[in-house]
């Protein structure tokens, strides 16, 4: 079974944590916060599903290690960024927008 085929699996049968720490690294920031500071040029994503989406950057962070390097990561974390946002416009389910970040990611970077 492929790395993505086990998180879809995981994501399927509800199995990640329901509090997670948020996300904040290489222009990606997570949060439920709408105080949060960020930085000009930051993807911010202000979603009640930080702790989920930030748990699922993660995954996706170990999948693709070998991938991902101090060149791309300002493109990898914010590609994942764009995916969430777009997920979230016209639905706030959480495994749905969770299924569109894996297919995506596996769309613009590959099996895994």
């Amino acid at each position: 079974m492929s790395k993505l085929s086990e998180l879809r699996h995981t994501i399927d049968s509800v199995r990640f944590p329901s509090q997670f720490k948020h996300f904040g690294g290489a222009s990606l920031i997570i949060t439920d916060d709408k105080n949060r500071g960020f930085h000009d040029g930051d993807t911010v994503i202000y979603t009640n599903h930080a702790s989920g989406l930030s748990w699922l950057v993660v995954q996706l962070k170990e999948i693709y290690k070998d991938d991902i390097d101090a060149g791309n990561k300002y493109d990898f974390y914010p590609c994942i960024g764009m995916l969430i946002q777009e997920s979230l416009k016209d639905d706030e389910n959480l495994i749905h927008s969770m299924y569109y970040v894996v297919d995506g990611m596996e769309r613009i970077w590959g099996s895994k």
